[in-house]
């Protein structure tokens, strides 16, 4: 059978807005059905992950028919389940969000003033070798039932890169990976993005040419939300949806 459907998942780059988000354009893009959306705003990678695989198990049917595009958030975004899905109408839980039986929230590591307090927490080591597990669950995951896939950074990711690592990174698919390596000025890109709601200052990001994530794409050519909020725009959605949409038909993913 061919493939008829899409399946989005993310943080808030990736969510459902008036207008077609990143997602949304891309599966128009790809002449697929209207694009399901499992993307929750502030949320990371593990529940990523889960909500996707749960959504394939609780929709069998969809495994032979279903092109899905992940958006990675921060590597330092640590989730854990909330609690049961309310039975009334939630501000935030809607959509295919809903339809799970629980939800998540999330904290960030900066919030957590144990962690660097503990001198035997490498918390840096920890959040890169949780992504890689990450990605890599979700990639055998895909590659296992034979369905075809798109990754991509929502948010910039700083990964360590040595030792017991390189092996790990190594093993991500870069074919169906859009842009994984780190850009040059990784780092102040991140600092940038983690400040953006302490101050007024534009968001910017120092990048000469090579972007790794969709927000370093957004602030590199201004089509942010706002001068301070390095969120993308409708234009900043569409434009780097064409850029993920070429990266699919030039290594036949679809």
């Amino acid at each position: 059978m061919s493939i008829k459907y899409h399946l989005g998942n993310g943080c808030s780059f990736s969510t459902k807005k008036h207008y077609l988000s990143v997602h949304q354009k891309l599966g128009e893009k790809l002449d697929l059905e209207p694009t399901i959306l499992l993307a929750k705003g502030g949320r990371g990678n593990d529940r990523i992950v889960t909500t996707t695989m749960h959504w394939f198990y609780n929709n069998p049917d969809r495994f032979k028919d279903t092109f899905v595009s992940i958006g990675w958030s921060s590597s330092h975004r640590w989730d854990y389940v909330s609690g049961p899905t309310p039975e009334e109408k939630t501000p935030g839980i809607k959509g295919e969000v809903r339809k799970f039986s629980y939800q998540w929230g999330s904290w960030r590591t900066w919030e957590q003033e144990w962690i660097s307090r503990d001198p035997d927490v490498n918390i840096d080591y920890t959040s890169t070798f949780k992504l890689y597990q990450n990605i890599l669950s979700l990639q055998h995951f895909f590659k296992y039932h034979k369905i075809p896939y798109l990754m991509y950074w929502a948010l910039s990711n700083d990964l360590q890169q040595d030792g017991d690592l390189i092996k790990l990174k190594d093993a991500v698919d870069r074919k169906h990976f859009y842009n994984f390596e780190e850009s040059v000025h990784v780092k102040e890109n991140i600092k940038r993005y983690n400040e953006m709601k302490l101050h007024t200052r534009p968001i910017t990001v120092p990048n000469e040419d090579y972007v790794q994530s969709h927000y370093e794409y957004v602030a590199q050519n201004n089509l942010k939300k706002a001068t301070n909020d390095a969120h993308p725009s409708q234009v900043g959605h569409h434009r780097w949806a064409t850029l993920l949409y070429h990266h699919v038909k030039d290594n036949e993913l679809l």
